[in-house]
């Protein structure tokens, strides 16, 4: 026989639940405190006003026409904080500084460039850009010609023919679409997701069946036990990352311009971010019992990894507390490295402080994790 509905046996099962969330408030406070955190770090790191951006400007010509750009172009860099000038005698050295990454533009006003302007000829000015980073590209070359055109305005007498002056742009890395773009923060946020699975779920849950309880029996240290499941985990996330590499590389279409040792300087990226965020994991959930904890920290550690890494926008728009946040995070520096050699083809050289970063961050959180991890129940 069927019981009628009862609104007090209703609202004993509703008490009773609540109870649940009162005595586990960790759970309740990432479901207040995600969004919020959504709100500044999304609303931050997206779409904000780029900075600082270090450009060189190389002047071979002597002319009135020419100093009157330097000064338009240092009067912009200025009022307008967004680019960081510097001087550079010969185009060629500018440029391979640009490919080694210390610039993400290169100006270069050409000897001609005050006698075709005397003529009432169309002058040129040459822009080379970094175009691995379509943003910082587009921005720089849309503030070039909107500088030039009010040089030019104040300059041509009132009634008189307006000089043209041609932005000659130069894509130093050929076509790149913003497809490609992403694929290193594609990689990387694939390696997060393996990390938080393997470094985080299943950590948690499997000592809260009681499998960890099968190692309190035996010699084994914090260090081994650390030590093996790093491995095993670390192996999982070489497998996972070079498959999503392959993956992402024949869909953006990339061609690897440094052939086989790009993908095994790609291959060793992918080995120190996954051997730091698996121990970061490890680290973070080294006295954690609660299977429900990891998963509500998830979204939380996504944003607060992911997004500051770089990997969509460019650090240079980041106000200086995300600044902050973005430097001490080793996805930045991994992306760095993956961009670096996916989509420009540099050497070890060019990536090595991006390893050393890597390597010091596993580090600190294997001697973290170490004496973390515990042997009790």
């Amino acid at each position: 026989m069927t019981r009628p509905f009862n609104l007090n046996r209703m609202l004993a099962v509703a008490e009773r639940d609540l109870r649940r969330f009162r005595r586990n408030i960790q759970l309740v406070i990432p479901m207040v405190m995600m969004p919020i955190i959504y709100l500044l770090i999304l609303g931050k790191s997206m779409g904000g006003d780029l900075h600082n951006l270090p450009v060189a400007m190389v002047v071979e010509d002597r002319g009135t026409a020419a100093a009157g750009v330097r000064r338009q172009i240092t009067t912009l860099a200025m009022a307008r904080d967004l680019f960081k000038v510097q001087d550079e005698p010969e185009a060629p050295a500018a440029i391979a500084k640009l490919r080694q990454g210390h610039y993400r533009a290169v100006i270069i006003v050409p000897n001609d460039f005050s006698e075709d302007y005397a003529r009432g000829d169309r002058a040129k000015l040459g822009l080379a850009v970094d175009n691995t980073d379509a943003t910082s590209a587009n921005i720089i070359e849309a503030e070039m010609r909107r500088a030039m055109t009010s040089w030019r305005a104040e300059r041509a007498p009132s009634g008189g023919a307006d000089v043209g002056i041609d932005v000659d742009r130069v894509d130093v890395y050929g076509h790149k679409d913003y497809m490609q773009y992403l694929v290193p923060g594609v990689i990387a946020l694939a390696l997060f997701f393996v990390a938080m699975v393997a470094g985080g779920i299943i950590l948690v849950d499997d000592r809260a069946r009681g499998i960890h309880e099968g190692y309190f029996v035996t010699p084994l240290t914090p260090m081994d036990l650390v030590g093996g499941l790093t491995l095993s985990a670390t192996t999982l996330s070489l497998i996972m990352g070079s498959m999503v590499t392959v993956s992402s590389i024949l869909i953006a279409q990339l061609p690897i311009i440094g052939g086989l040792k790009t993908l095994l300087l790609v291959e060793l990226t992918i080995l120190l971010l996954a051997l730091g965020l698996v121990l970061f994991m490890f680290t973070l959930m080294a006295r954690v019992s609660n299977p429900m904890t990891p998963r509500a920290l998830f979204g939380i550690l996504n944003v607060i990894t992911f997004f500051p890494s770089g990997a969509l926008y460019p650090t240079e728009s980041y106000p200086g507390w995300l600044q902050a946040l973005s430097r001490v995070n080793p996805m930045r520096y991994a992306v760095h490295a993956l961009r670096n050699l996916l989509l420009k083809g540099v050497g070890f050289g060019a990536v090595l402080p991006d390893y050393l970063v890597l390597i010091a961050f596993a580090a600190t959180m294997l001697v973290l994790a170490s004496a973390l991890f515990k042997r009790t129940l």
